[in-house]
């Protein structure tokens, strides 16, 4: 699969907001069903930023079984290439081409807009050196370990890094360093809770085996 051409996307900022975008995306989709690589050419020159907030959104809002393990993966090979400096998104074929049906994608945006756009009227360019180049690599390793935490199986902990990848994705598309740091306030809370749950069930293993 070739690499989607979308230059420093994540930090490009246009009149549109991210969650008009995700809306319009999704309303061009053609057939009952569409390819994650024919997601990412719908969501145009912003494909890189939007689509971690879409695949974080399946653990942050309720949704359909097993979708947030479809998007797992996706979103931490996304977290790695951004901590790379890719000027590209790029996915293996097996995950390129996996389908999503159009209605259940639709439902999904269309229960996340609300709050999308709670967190969009608050931002604005701020703080411009955690958006920078160099904090928006060291952010993809960030996303990276918060993509680990949404795909561990363990009750409960899911939504907070979700949340997390979700608000620091938007803070980049906005240029807004005070909700990039909001987010990653969420992030740690989230990996200290994903802590605490495999230190319980470490703990409650032990307990059975003596």
């Amino acid at each position: 699969m070739e690499d989607l051409v979308l230059p420093r996307a994540v930090r490009r900022r246009t009149s549109r907001k991210a969650s008009q975008v995700l809306v319009d995306s999704v309303r061009h989709i053609e057939g009952p069903d569409v390819s994650i690589h024919e997601l990412l050419g719908l969501m145009g020159e912003r494909a890189f930023g939007l689509i971690l907030v879409l695949f974080a959104l399946p653990n942050c809002i309720p949704g359909p079984p097993g979708l947030g393990s479809v998007f797992g993966l996706p979103l931490m090979l996304f977290g790695i290439q951004l901590a790379q400096g890719r000027p590209a998104v790029w996915l293996p074929d097996f995950i390129a081409r996996r389908r999503i049906g159009r209605d259940t994608l639709t439902q999904l945006v269309l229960r996340a807009v609300p709050l999308l756009q709670r967190i969009e009227r608050v931002c604005r360019p701020r703080w411009p050196a955690l958006t920078a180049p160099l904090a928006e690599r060291l952010l993809g390793g960030v996303i990276t370990v918060l993509a680990v935490g949404i795909m561990m199986p363990l009750p409960l902990t899911n939504f907070v890094p979700a949340i997390a990848v979700s608000v620091i994705a938007l803070g980049l598309l906005e240029e807004d360093g005070v909700t990039v740091v909001i987010g990653l306030g969420i992030g740690l809370a989230g990996l200290s809770l994903v802590g605490v749950v495999l230190a319980t069930l470490a703990a409650l293993s032990i307990i059975a085996i003596g």
